[in-house]
């Protein structure tokens, strides 16, 4: 087994076995909104001391954690994942067929289909130090992006080999990622898109340091990876590096904290030798910082921030948020974007229930007053297709200059059938300029709501899981309004 995992209770559900079989794996990917909502009330019970705003999660880092007096519920997405991954070899072949229309304007916490016709398939294998994933999938009529651009065709997104060593896992693939508390985006790393081909590093278990000295930091984790960004793009091919430390200091009961740091360099035309990345590290890439005001010395785009998570008093409810800057000014982040939530759960008779209020801003705040507020975040004057992949931004779905408001809700019920729903409203791209791949350089009106499903059929080891909603994009212009009902199907089985 991948992290000596113990089997920590018995199994209370055929129905949550067969829901967690489809993972089996050491990891657990962020494509999954229930089994978040799961994770998390461990966490606000008292029944889970490790952090969980940094995805995928270790399942061996989980299961260590858990305590043995649980609160109880009727359904244990958690436990059984924790108990097929004690299961070493090769897993059952998983297949896929996914459906959906071209309205992909938003992409939050989960694993929604990414073209009208996503079929794939899914195998694994594990022993006591490595383990490997191989995903094969392909894309079919997926919309062109903002600069016309499809992405069609076959890939191996979800991919990866990975190995252990002690409490550290190194891993090389295209694997996606979420970092920080949102639920309906994340400013820094989402998977709004495609995952980026990367070799990384994770701690495992969020152990608190043993030294007196140290131990007040809490259980901590830290990640890292090295990725490479596509050739179709104005610099064909740079590097993606990104740091994420995070942890839930001792002296305040119920909070966790996350440190990030993204670094894009080098690319096609582009310095990337060692002091390069050296300059990038020490954050030496300002224009005249080092570079003697010639751009084709200055080593990269740089974000950076924090993000938080706080449950008061042990109280049924969280705020969070998040902070993140486009630029340096005394070793601190300038140009701030900002993410606002707070969240309530509560356990039913037969189910339990979370809902979330969250604010997006991506317009930029300089805490120096600089007067250009617009424009500036997810975009660079070298790296012109700015900090997106594949068409679309690596951190928040709304892109720059977008101010979103989102209300949701997950019910996660006894019986296999589990619903959710969000209710967004704002403004995209809200002066009509600059480089926005969800609003084609107009400012526009969004309204969109969306109710979703998933349901398991262990008899015939099924999992069908739908979307439904509704989707408005005015244009502050005299285009017509577009808008239409939004669709998605996935239907996944075990061979």
């Amino acid at each position: 087994m991948f992290r000596n995992l113990p089997f920590v209770c018995p199994i209370r559900a055929t129905l949550c076995l067969f829901a967690t079989s489809l993972i089996g794996e050491p990891f657990l990917a962020p494509d999954d909104p229930f089994l978040r909502h799961e994770i998390r009330l461990l966490q606000d019970y008292g029944s889970l001391s490790a952090t969980t705003g940094t995805w995928p999660l270790s399942l061996g880092g989980i299961s260590q954690r858990l305590d043995d007096d649980q609160v109880e519920w009727g359904h244990d997405l958690v436990e059984t994942s924790i108990e097929r991954e004690n299961r070493q070899g090769f897993s059952p072949v998983r297949t896929r067929i996914g459906f959906a229309d071209n309205r992909v304007t938003v992409r939050s916490f989960g694993g929604e289909p990414r073209a009208a016709f996503h079929p794939g398939i899914v195998t694994s294998w594990m022993n006591d130090r490595f383990a490997a994933r191989l995903s094969l999938s392909t894309l079919h009529g997926v919309e062109n992006d903002w600069k016309g651009r499809q992405d069609d065709g076959l890939n191996m997104d979800g991919s990866y080999l990975a190995a252990r060593l002690g409490n550290w896992s190194g891993r090389v693939g295209k694997i996606d990622r979420w970092w920080g508390p949102g639920w309906d985006g994340s400013l820094i790393m989402s998977t709004n898109a495609r995952p980026i081909p990367a070799v990384s590093l994770d701690r495992l278990v969020s152990e608190p340091f043993e030294s007196k000295w140290l131990s007040w930091i809490g259980p901590w984790t830290f990640h890292s990876f090295i990725g490479r960004l596509e050739k179709e793009r104005h610099v064909p091919k740079p590097f993606l590096w990104g740091m994420r430390v995070e942890f839930a200091p001792s002296p305040v009961d119920g909070l966790e904290i996350g440190l990030f740091r993204m670094m894009q360099l080098g690319g096609d035309g582009r310095p990337e030798s060692f002091s390069t990345w050296i300059d990038a590290f020490l954050g030496q890439d300002n224009t005249g910082a080092n570079t003697g005001k010639d751009p084709a010395k200055e080593p990269g785009n740089q974000l950076a921030g924090l993000d938080f998570r706080w449950r008061p008093f042990d109280l049924p409810f969280a705020f969070y948020g998040q902070v993140a800057g486009e630029d340096e000014d005394d070793f601190l982040p300038n140009a701030l974007f900002f993410l606002y939530g707070v969240e309530t759960w509560t356990i039913l008779e037969n189910s339990t229930l979370r809902v979330f209020a969250e604010y997006a801003d991506l317009t930029s705040t300089w805490w120096t007053d600089d007067p250009n507020s617009r424009n500036v975040t997810y975009g660079h004057s070298i790296y012109q297709d700015g900090y997106r992949y594949r068409g679309r931004p690596i951190g928040h779905w709304a892109d720059q200059d977008s101010q979103v408001f989102s209300l949701g809700g997950i019910l996660l019920s006894n019986d296999g059938i589990d619903w959710g729903g969000t209710l967004r409203t704002g403004k995209l791209n809200e002066d009509g300029i600059g480089s926005s791949s969800v609003s084609n350089g107009y400012s526009t009106d969004l309204f969109s709501i969306e109710v979703y499903n998933s349901r398991v059929y262990p008899d015939n080891n099924l999992e069908l899981r739908t979307s439904l909603g509704w989707e408005s994009l005015k244009t502050d212009n005299y285009l017509p309004k577009n808008e239409g009902l939004t669709a998605s199907l996935s239907l996944t089985r075990i061979f």
